[in-house]
């Protein structure tokens, strides 16, 4: 299996800090990137250690993506009481720099943009049935509905 330089954004959050080692562990070259918003509110172990940048997706560019194949993208204003404090701000952070940062990364040659969410994005389904990628999109929380906006224009 060829090596693949992927940059995790969001690295150090919920989803990112399990998935960016496991790419790391099956062979590929990873970078994360995070703005570290909970530093120091972990719980349990620490993620692995790898490369990472400390930083905020609106900041980037395609300079910054040059030579990575895949940027696999988690990086958001993850948690509801933060949306209702400023839903401005996490429109700003999850949908307007996820656009941009897929764009920029269009430029920059990457072959590869995963853009992915939680559960959340699914709402409350109203059943006991378990859910899968097919079921319809509900987003309830002014963090979810700016994610979903973005999730329209990259084609989810």
């Amino acid at each position: 299996m060829p090596v693949v330089k992927v940059l995790v954004t969001g690295s150090r959050g919920y989803i990112g800090s399990v998935l960016a080692p496991l790419l790391a562990d099956a062979g590929h070259d990873v970078v994360g990137l995070d703005a570290d918003l909970y530093r120091g509110c972990d719980f349990g172990e620490a993620p692995a250690s790898l490369p990472t940048i400390v930083g905020d997706i609106r900041d980037l560019t395609p300079d910054d993506l040059a030579g990575f194949d895949a940027v696999v993208h988690y990086a958001a204003l993850s948690n509801d009481p933060l949306g209702d404090l400023d839903a401005a701000l996490t429109e700003a952070v999850n949908r307007d720099a996820t656009l941009r940062l897929a764009a920029a990364a269009r430029e920059a040659g990457v072959r590869r943009f995963v853009f992915a969410s939680s559960c959340s994005m699914y709402g409350a389904s109203g059943t006991d049935d378990a859910l899968d990628e097919d079921a319809p999109l509900r987003p309830l929380t002014p963090k979810t509905v700016a994610f979903r906006r973005g999730c329209d224009w990259t084609s989810c």
